[in-house]
């Protein structure tokens, strides 16, 4: 089978594994949709509905491949959006996640790191890049080419002197601190992207990673309609803080709702993303279906941004069981399940906070 007929059969097979859970969903008797349909598959970012014949790549807006993370950064294929979606996102939040890693990698000088640079001795600068060799070695290259000239020839003239020679010749050798030292110069990591996009695509991940997990019952949520409008339009403001700034032990990764205290209820996704040279780890709060619904970020804003920064508030956590949402029926609302149990009246943490 060739690469694109497996891409193909694997779009359809996601297809109906999603598309028959909705048809689950759909028989719960207070969920209605009109007009209603059968078989279908709701893009979790517009909302969208698309049939089966919408997987033709020839259409304008055809259903694709989602790659949760994305692909470059560990992920892959866990879902469908519609091409729209998917490339707009490409476009204006995941390679803005990228490139923050990257830059991240290249401050700490982590092995296999590069980054474009810009030099500067005296008040010259010349552009350039430097490259750390998975042994730890670092290359610094000047480039006068994509530099301002003037400055550029200033900034190597004082770096590397020119020399005079002339009769009688000096010493082959001479001792070391007659030799005249290099001066100091400082270098700049170019910033080509935007931090809060690069946030946005996180919670970009965190929201479709719970729908890919737990299916199309986890969207119904009255909440999520304001995370997908801030994944809609990632320049707007419409929630400040999402995430939590700590980090949890390995086997705490995957899916979470915040049981305790009651005002910081919630969903909590946590996840890792690979650059070839690290592995950071983020958590990501998603609002549940009742309360306190999207006031959980005004709870986090004031609770966990004071101070420092470093501010962190004890909490309990249930995490849900790692498993298949998607094969079966009785699997199709555990979500909804989970969170009542979590939340309700007489809940009891199974460990103390």
């Amino acid at each position: 089978m060739g690469r694109q007929s497996a891409r193909t059969v694997g779009r359809a097979n996601l297809f109906r594994s999603f598309s028959q859970n909705l048809e689950w969903v759909k028989e719960h008797a207070s969920i209605k949709f009109e007009p209603d349909f059968e078989y279908g598959y709701i893009c979790p970012l517009c909302f969208r509905l698309f049939l089966e014949k919408d997987l033709d790549t020839s259409l304008s807006n055809f259903l694709t491949f989602e790659d949760i993370p994305p692909k470059s950064l560990g992920g892959r294929p866990r879902a469908l959006t519609c091409n729209a979606c998917n490339s707009r996102s490409g476009h204006e939040l995941d390679a803005h996640l990228l490139k923050t890693l990257l830059d991240t990698d290249a401050q700490n000088f982590l092995p296999n790191s590069s980054a474009n640079v810009t030099y500067q001795l005296s008040g010259n600068s010349i552009n350039g890049t430097f490259k750390v060799s998975s042994d730890g070695v670092v290359t610094l290259k000047m480039e006068k080419t994509r530099s301002h000239p003037i400055q550029a020839e200033k900034f190597l003239n004082e770096l590397i002197p020119r020399t005079r020679i002339s009769k009688p010749y000096p010493p082959l050798f001479r001792p070391l601190q007659d030799a005249a030292p290099n001066p100091a110069f400082s270098m700049t990591v170019s910033k080509i992207f935007d931090t809060r996009r690069a946030n946005i695509a996180l919670l970009r991940i965190g929201y479709l990673l719970a729908f890919a997990t737990l299916g199309n019952s986890f969207l119904l949520n009255s909440g999520l309609f304001t995370v997908r409008e801030q994944l809609m339009h990632p320049d707007k403001e419409v929630i400040k803080i999402f995430w939590i700034a700590h980090k949890f032990p390995k086997h705490m990764e995957g899916i979470h709702i915040i049981t305790l205290p009651k005002d910081m209820r919630a969903f909590l996704v946590i996840f890792s993303l690979a650059t070839r040279s690290s592995t950071s780890q983020f958590a990501i709060v998603l609002p549940g279906p009742t309360a306190p619904g999207i006031k959980v970020y005004d709870f986090i804003e004031s609770e966990l941004c004071t101070g420092d920064g470093t501010t962190f508030l004890n909490f309990t956590t249930e995490k849900l069981p790692d498993k298949n949402y998607l094969k079966d029926k009785a699997s199709a609302f555990l979500a909804q399940a989970y969170w009542q149990e979590f939340t309700n009246d007489g809940y009891t943490p199974r460990f103390a906070p």
